[in-house]
């Protein structure tokens, strides 16, 4: 009749229990010199799926149990629970349970404090023994309820190209933990496990886009299915240390399963296209059909002129997902292309810091695409102008500037002004102003005057084109002989300058 009545009174919890649980208001019984109590508060589960019970105040050794809510979610589902723990008779503060199952954000859990009879050690409730049962005080058993908060665990991944050994997933965790990567097993229809291929670290909540870098050693192919999996971060924080045995950041189970995904890695079917050109304000433009944003960047050719120079680039331009069009790749500032150059344009992720290009040959960001055919790049020969001019517009002077239209050269040089000396020709070799050009051609050329130098309506300047031949990026022409930066010749033996007029 005992059990019988303990039994009935776990299903009659939806209107008995509250006196005995954590929000109970009633004052103890001046004759009874213990009250047993258990305490809760709304979490989310840590340190591996584990819950805290508050407080729990035991008349003697015995059991702390969590049980799921019953199917009215008015009670607790007996007998069965999810995790236990030991208590010690009296007080018992922030007692920690490792649960058995995954529990779901908004859930309720029921806290019941049980006797700890026959076997010493070992719970033996079972709803039919008579072993192990439910404390009760006041005919109410001892228990609480509390809600769990967090965030439901999930992983999203989609079909993805191979990123240079890099593959993105998001993933919503309950704790802070792992994201890692398992490669397929040999029917390619399941994951490998225990040993995974890749790993990275996420926090409790959302984690968008979370990149995951492959081991070293690892290696897919186009058609392989990688099974991402979410693990828990226990044992030593920060260090990944599941290997099937030891109990340590184990696999991560919501509504009775792995937390885990698959996708295929698909063939990266880019493509780049590039032709020799004149470099035009020193650019080089060229068209990429991309699988992904990313970059285009532009080394120079190897020692031997048979392939790339790496990692060094020149330029590097943005290119985004789909069909670019006309990219324009402009080189760095000291760069110096010349006139009849083997340039490589090659195609590259964008990796790691978006917006950023990172690749160096060593870290794993913003690695080179690869397709079918190898590394995806071309090369190309860039070349100047065979017959240097300079082209300008009479004009006002806006700002302390001139502009010149055009600027055609085989090599790296200046645009230089000049007074005119009222004979139709330039002073020399005094300048007024100057302006850097690179080779091929060069439009719309902003020069600013030199400080000190006006220009009124009417005044006649000249624009003389001059080689760079000296510190790069520094005038320094004097009118000696043999003087840097000389003055540019036609095929006529004649200096490329043009006068024009002040508006």
């Amino acid at each position: 009749m005992k059990l019988f009545r303990k039994i009935f009174l776990i299903t009659m919890v939806a209107t008995t229990f509250a006196a005995c649980s954590s929000n109970s208001n009633s004052p103890m019984d001046d004759e009874d010199p213990f009250m047993p109590t258990v305490e809760t508060n709304t979490q989310g589960t840590m340190d591996g799926n584990q819950v805290t019970i508050s407080s729990v105040e035991s008349p003697e050794d015995g059991w702390i149990v969590i049980h799921r809510s019953n199917a009215e979610v008015n009670g607790p589902q007996v007998p069965e629970i999810i995790g236990k723990a030991m208590v010690d008779a009296g007080s018992n503060s922030d007692v920690t349970i490792q649960l058995e199952e995954g529990v779901a954000n908004d859930e309720t859990l029921w806290a019941m404090l049980h006797e700890d009879t026959g076997t010493a050690g070992e719970y033996e409730f079972d709803g039919q023994n008579d072993l192990d049962l439910p404390v009760t005080f006041e005919e109410e058993i001892v228990m609480s309820s509390f809600m769990i908060t967090q965030t439901d665990p999930v992983i999203m991944a989609m079909d993805q190209v191979n990123k240079g050994n890099i593959f993105t997933v998001s993933v919503d965790a309950a704790e802070d933990g792992w994201i890692v990567i398992h490669g397929p097993n040999a029917s390619n229809d399941g994951p490998q496990i225990p040993e995974i291929i890749g790993k990275a670290p996420v926090t409790a909540g959302s984690n968008q886009n979370v990149e995951i870098v492959l081991n070293e050693d690892a290696e897919v192919s186009a058609g392989d299915n990688l099974f991402p999996m979410l693990h828990y971060d226990t044992g030593e924080t920060g260090a990944y240390e599941f290997d099937g045995e030891n109990g340590l950041d184990l696999p991560v189970m919501f509504e009775g399963n792995i937390v885990l995904e698959s996708f295929e890695v698909q063939p990266n079917t880019s493509t780049l296209m590039a032709e020799d050109q004149v470099v035009e304000n020193n650019s080089i433009t060229v068209d990429v059909n991309s699988n992904t944003d990313g970059w285009v960047v532009v080394h120079r050719s190897n020692a031997e002129g048979n392939g790339p120079q790496i990692p060094e680039i020149i330029g590097k331009a943005p290119i985004q997902e789909g069909m670019n069009t006309d990219v324009e790749i402009t080189f760095a500032e000291g760069e110096v292309v010349e006139d009849g150059e083997q340039l490589w344009p090659m195609v590259h992720y964008d990796t790691g810091e978006m917006g950023a290009y990172e690749f160096d040959g060593v870290n794993p960001h913003d690695q080179p695409v690869i397709t079918a055919d190898g590394i995806l790049m071309t090369n190309i020969t860039v070349s100047g102008s065979a017959a240097p001019s300079v082209m300008v517009s009479d004009q006002m002077v806006e700002n302390g500037m001139i502009t010149i239209d055009e600027a055609m050269t085989s090599q790296i040089g200046f645009v230089v002004l000049h007074r005119d000396t009222g004979e139709d020709t330039p002073v020399v070799p005094a300048s007024i102003g100057h302006g850097q050009v690179y080779t091929g051609q060069n439009t719309d050329l902003m020069i600013e005057l030199n400080d000190g130098e006006t220009l009124e309506t009417g005044d006649k300047v000249w624009a003389m084109l001059h080689i760079d031949n000296g510190t790069i990026g520094s005038y320094d022409f004097d009118g000696s002989e043999g003087s840097d930066d000389p003055p540019v010749f036609d095929a006529f033996d004649d200096i490329v300058m043009v006068q024009f007029t002040i508006q």
